[in-house]
């Protein structure tokens, strides 16, 4: 049977004028927390993007990979009892989940040998 695909989630943040407010020694303090909880979840892979310079969208995105969405909740559960959104600072704007190349795991567990995707 074909290995189960990660699962992905794309986070979209957007900033609040109140973090900005901040001066940047208690942003690199609330940075440091958020790195703590990320830390106590070794199950979720996050890569945290600024973006607000490129975008008009979203003004940072998060990406998390992981195997389970409970632990993927979990992570995100005391993100958001922290100050980063309870101030509020930030708020999620939208958020993608999708899994990693699953026609290939699927393709796979039906029997066809499918090439490995790497785009």
């Amino acid at each position: 049977m074909a290995e189960e695909p990660l699962t992905v989630a794309v986070v979209e943040l957007k900033v609040e004028a109140t973090y900005l407010q901040i001066s940047r020694e208690e942003r690199a303090a609330h940075w440091q927390g958020l790195q703590d909880i990320i830390a106590a979840h070794p199950k979720v892979s996050v890569v945290w993007h600024d973006a607000d310079a490129l975008s008009g969208e979203c003004s940072d995105f998060v990406i998390c990979r992981f195997a389970n969405l409970f632990d993927y909740h979990c992570m995100w559960e005391e993100i958001k009892d922290g100050p980063l959104f309870m101030t509020p600072y930030f708020h999620i704007t939208r958020v993608l989940i999708g899994m990693e190349n699953a026609f290939v795991a699927y393709d796979e567990a039906i029997g066809i040998a499918q090439a490995q995707a790497g785009f």
